[in-house]
């Protein structure tokens, strides 16, 4: 019995050998084989597992400034400036309703205004954008004429000697947060008796200075016409806010004229290698972005940075800390009109993308962090472009400007998204 089993162990030998030396090598076959996957064999070569990967890439498809932002009568401010080596405008506030009778001491009956007293545009100011340590005069005119009075060329030529209907002089430094600006009563007692309306236009002159006006229509925050009904002082002053009538305009259109702001020297339009932010008029910059779709759909995004390279800009108040908005258009790409695109775009700070603060005078990489923007593409359908807006604080009430190279200027100076992500692991049996 001793003698079969060796012999039968001798014989078994060999074979057992064979099938260690085969399951050996299939092991280290497995260990050894880079599976895309990454996650194949966790146990047997965790060293195979997905790591974080970096990668810079000019990403951007498109980019463009587009102008004219904010659209008339939609800022809360305007900027009334004589900077004569940036930035000159003007304002024109329009009251087509003026009241023409008052009720004397409040008795409920009603008399015709047939004189008037103490007549005053009142203005109030947001004190955070007084630039100007000398005296400056600010000028109103009479502005209102039977020409096409939206037209700027017609309502600077009403900027004359003889219809200058009132001035206030001050140092807006110093300034609180309300001016008056006083207006000759005989002018405002002929436009009543006329039933007729006032449409003033006002200027800064004198020495360099800015002032930013609130725009608002209605509220205590309104720019108000005063009078008093009448030379006796006893009587409360009529007031009267701005509004506007146009031919055959729609009510929104109305409100927009009702006070607005001309622009008489402003910023330089962006070259073709150039973005621009701000300036006076307004920009904003459009970028969209085309990143292949391992990182936005099948990767887990744990950092993304918009990187740009900002030239220095002297326009304006180029030293001050400005506030950069990001804007997330969710327009298809059946919307090929960028302004209508950025029109339609929703605030980014509702989608987690921070705003950046920036220096118009500084050059160099600046960095925006667009995490949340580009977790999000994941989720849109294939018809929404991948993009992002820049807006500017203060829009078109503020004349500093953020100007960057656009992807015509050379390659190192060309936006780009720097992006950390970590590939999906998915688990395949060897």
């Amino acid at each position: 019995m001793f003698e079969g089993v060796r012999w039968s162990w001798s014989r078994l030998r060999g074979p057992l050998l064979a099938l260690s030396l085969f399951t050996a090598s299939t092991v280290v076959a497995a260990c050894t084989e880079n599976l895309e996957g990454g996650a194949a064999c966790p146990a047997l070569c965790p060293e195979q597992s997905e790591q974080f990967r970096d990668t810079t890439i000019d990403a951007v498809a498109l980019d463009s400034s587009v102008g004219g932002f904010p659209a008339l009568g939609i800022g809360s401010a305007l900027l009334l400036a004589n900077r004569p080596d940036t930035l000159v405008t003007r304002t024109i506030m329009r009251f087509d309703v003026l009241n023409t009778a008052f009720a004397p001491n409040r008795t409920g009956a009603v008399d015709s205004i047939t004189a008037v007293d103490s007549v005053f545009l009142k203005i109030p100011l947001d004190t955070t954008a007084r630039r100007g340590i000398n005296p400056v005069t600010i000028e109103a005119y009479d502005v209102d004429t039977t020409a096409r009075d939206t037209v700027p060329a017609v309502l600077r030529a009403l900027f004359r000697p003889d219809r200058l209907i009132g001035s206030l002089t001050l140092t807006p430094f110093t300034t609180g947060d309300t001016i008056r600006i006083p207006i000759n009563k005989t002018v405002m007692a002929a436009k009543i008796a006329a039933k007729a309306r006032l449409r003033v236009g006002l200027r800064m002159v004198g020495n360099a200075g800015q002032l930013r006006l609130r725009a608002f229509t209605l509220g205590i925050s309104a720019t108000t016409l005063q009078y008093d009904p009448s030379t006796d002082t006893t009587y409360a002053p009529t007031v009267v806010t701005a509004q506007t009538t146009l031919p055959g305009a729609s009510e929104d259109v109305n409100i927009a004229y009702s006070t607005y702001g001309l622009i008489d020297v402003g910023s330089p339009a962006p070259s073709p290698t150039t973005l621009v932010v701000g300036g006076m008029p307004s920009y904003r910059t459009y970028l969209r972005f085309n990143v292949p779709l391992r990182i936005t759909d099948s990767s887990t995004i744990v950092r993304a940075d918009l990187v740009l390279t900002q030239q220095r800009s002297r326009y304006g108040n180029a030293n001050d800390t400005v506030a950069i908005y990001p804007l997330v258009p969710n327009a298809t790409s059946d919307v090929s009109d960028l302004r209508r695109a950025i029109d339609l775009a929703a605030e980014g700070r509702l989608v987690g993308v921070d705003t950046a603060l920036m220096v118009p005078s500084d050059s160099g990489q600046k960095v925006v962090n667009v995490l949340a923007l580009a977790r999000s593409w994941r989720t849109l359908t294939k018809t929404v472009p991948r993009a992002l807006a820049l807006r500017i604080g203060f829009e078109g009430a503020q004349p500093a400007e953020l100007r960057f190279f656009s992807s015509e200027a050379s390659p190192a100076l060309r936006p780009k998204l720097r992006i950390t992500y970590l590939p999906k692991s998915e688990f395949v049996l060897p």
